[in-house]
């Protein structure tokens, strides 16, 4: 959502399909009374969509950030380990990888269940366990325990924590400008040539690290 994509999927689902209801959880997630994930799964179980009809959605409305398919061959040839971990919902990003035949990617998002009666929408840790906030986080740490250098690409509000607890930052938009606030040290990106170019630059500070 807006950093592999361009524009938030999630965002795009809820204004399409959904009425207004969504909306107060929305802003209840931006003032910080919701997690990410409390925020979705509130707000998706309101949403009521036949799952064909948010099959064409996806695809065709989701657009994917200029030079993110070179990104994802670079990371293969240098032995980059290359992982998405979104707390969107696995029903968009799925068929978006599958699309761009990037279908063997490691993943990690929200399982969502399309019901006549909304959208269920779970999370789960690396072990498996549920949880409702902090899925960003808890794969990070994971990483992070397992001796990996993290660097972490991230563009909005559910980024700041990981952003924070990774070992290097590329960043976008309210991220950006959050890290740039607090004098957190980053690199900024518009396109994943962009990306590249800052992992190149970070592969020569650490050039024996598993990242």
């Amino acid at each position: 959502d807006d950093t592999i994509s361009v524009g938030n999927v999630s965002s795009a689902i809820r204004e399409a399909f959904g009425n207004d209801d969504w909306r107060p959880i929305d802003e209840g997630y931006q003032a910080g009374r919701y997690s990410v994930e409390e925020s979705n799964i509130r707000q998706f179980a309101l949403i009521r969509v036949p799952k064909k009809e948010l099959s064409e959605f996806v695809s065709t409305d989701v657009v994917v950030r200029e030079g993110f398919e070179e990104f994802v061959e670079y990371c293969n040839a240098s032995q980059i380990r290359l992982v998405i971990v979104s707390s969107g919902l696995d029903i968009y990003i799925v068929p978006t990888l599958k699309r761009l035949g990037l279908e063997h990617l490691e993943m990690h998002s929200a399982k969502a269940d399309v019901t006549p009666s909304g959208i269920g929408v779970s999370y789960t840790d690396p072990s498996g366990a549920p949880l409702t906030q902090g899925f960003k986080e808890s794969f990070t740490r994971e990483f992070k325990k397992n001796g990996h250098t993290v660097v972490y690409v991230g563009d909005g509000r559910s980024d700041i924590v990981p952003a924070g607890e990774a070992d290097f930052a590329i960043a976008r938009s309210f991220l950006e400008r959050h890290l740039k606030a607090n004098g957190v040290p980053y690199y900024g990106f518009e396109t994943f040539a962009d990306v590249r170019a800052h992992v190149e630059e970070i592969r020569q500070f650490v050039p024996e690290a598993n990242a």
